[in-house]
């Protein structure tokens, strides 16, 4: 076998040593990514593998491990910044302490709340964040855009194992009970099949190997070139070889440590619609807001209240407090189409505005888009009447570190709210 030019070996490891995602074991060469085997749970910037708390896994997945990991990818082997926290999204979204929430409703709130570090939001439950300060830091962790990819045919698969080949995590999600889950020794443990009832549960994918498979018609031999669904062609779902790294965020007592492989033919095989596409996600650049809404603000029920604030010129209504739908971003995604973001009505669970004392909860919204030099605050309900008390509330100007360069105060507070709402202005 003739040796590779000098060139073309000094150029691999120029691209090795400038991608931090490529970096490790001298890898094997595949098909479409050029690696035959991932592992990104070992590079410097992969979170944790830490346990979910209640039904929180899609927070988890797309804001702890993914949106986390976006943000510390670029870094390298530099000492990897502090994780986010899914509980501010999943007390937003989730009806209840055992309620589902899905995938990209989680990204697209955050790219208007930010997300909070994992410090300043560290467990779960029913209450919002408490305090002004905490919600400007996680007005710096915003994901830009998100994707979703569909997979179902093997075109499908080259453009996801590009993906994690390249450094980047996707999310996954199916049902999973009844899910096959067998020892395969030396590789761990190996999902041969998901489950086909229960809600959806999304979960990582952090890797690929293309040598990892199981004998799937008992015939002695791994292939991915016969037809063993007896369909009469060879698809992705005839793919004995091929597996997925998938990180559970149910934690490190699953699996092992919290990883097992799984067969990709599963996306052709598996009828539910989610299992047909994956999502990734990618972080924005940190920027401080240039205008934020400072509220304290007590309410017996949250549900329902639409949120406004204006210059006399623009309008706008900050996530969660807002009732229209907003537009899907992949018209034909099977995952969007459950997200309560695209859907009419509040954003906002069901629950009160209360800090753990039982007082106003103080909170800031990024209205940046707003000028003034006067503004304007509405509260109304498309729920049940109002029943509280606004404390205060005013606007404040923040320089491009996120100090606090100027406040105004919203006049004729504290007062308690009218029943269908009310309207408040800062002096003229």
């Amino acid at each position: 076998m003739k040796s590779p030019p000098r060139c073309a070996t000094l150029w691999a490891l120029l691209l090795a040593l400038a991608c931090p995602a490529c970096q490790g074991p001298s890898p094997t060469r595949g098909a479409s990514s050029g690696l035959a085997r991932v592992d990104l749970t070992a590079r410097p910037w992969f979170p944790p593998i830490v346990p979910q708390e209640g039904f929180s896994c899609a927070q988890q997945v797309g804001l702890y491990y993914l949106l986390s990991a976006e943000r510390n990818r670029p870094r390298g082997p530099s000492a990897p910044r502090e994780p986010l926290s899914p509980y501010q999204a999943y007390a937003i979204l989730a009806e209840s302490t055992v309620g589902g929430t899905h995938l990209t409703d989680g990204w697209i709130l955050a790219r208007e709340t930010g997300v909070p570090l994992a410090s300043d939001r560290p467990h779960g439950g029913r209450a919002l964040m408490h305090g002004f300060a905490k919600y400007v830091r996680a007005l710096h962790q915003r994901p830009a855009d998100y994707e979703i990819l569909p997979l179902r045919r093997e075109a499908d698969l080259a453009a996801v194992k590009d993906r994690l080949a390249s450094g980047q995590l996707v999310a996954c999600t199916f049902q999973v009970r009844g899910a096959k889950v067998l020892p395969h020794p030396p590789d761990g443990r190996l999902v041969t099949a998901w489950g086909r009832l229960g809600p959806g549960h999304s979960m990582v994918y952090a890797g690929y190997d293309e040598a990892i498979g199981y004998d799937c018609n008992r015939d002695g031999r791994l292939t991915n070139d016969r037809d063993i669904t007896g369909d009469g062609q060879v698809t992705l779902a005839d793919h004995e070889k091929g597996a997925f790294l998938v990180v559970n965020p149910w934690g490190p007592r699953w699996g092992q440590g919290g990883k097992a492989w799984a067969l990709w033919r599963e996306h052709a095989l598996n009828p539910w619609p989610p299992a047909g596409e994956v999502a990734t996600v990618r972080a924005a650049p940190e920027t401080s807001p240039r205008l934020l809404l400072r509220l304290s603000l007590h309410l017996h029920e949250r549900r329902g209240l639409v949120l406004s604030a204006s210059d006399g010129t623009r309008h706008l209504e900050p996530l969660p407090f807002r009732s229209q739908s907003l537009p899907r971003s992949s018209p034909g995604s099977a995952g969007e189409a459950f997200g309560k973001m695209h859907r009419t009505g509040p954003k906002i669970s069901s629950g009160p505005l209360a800090n753990p004392s039982g007082g106003p909860l103080e909170m800031g919204l990024d209205v940046s888009a707003l000028r003034g030099p006067r503004f304007q605050l509405r509260l109304a309900t498309v729920g049940p009447p109002l029943l509280g008390t606004l404390q205060a509330a005013s606007f404040v100007e923040l320089d491009p570190s996120g100090r606090s360069l100027r406040e105004t105060p919203v006049l004729g507070l504290p007062a308690a709210l009218p029943a269908a709402g009310g309207t408040w202005s800062t002096a003229p």
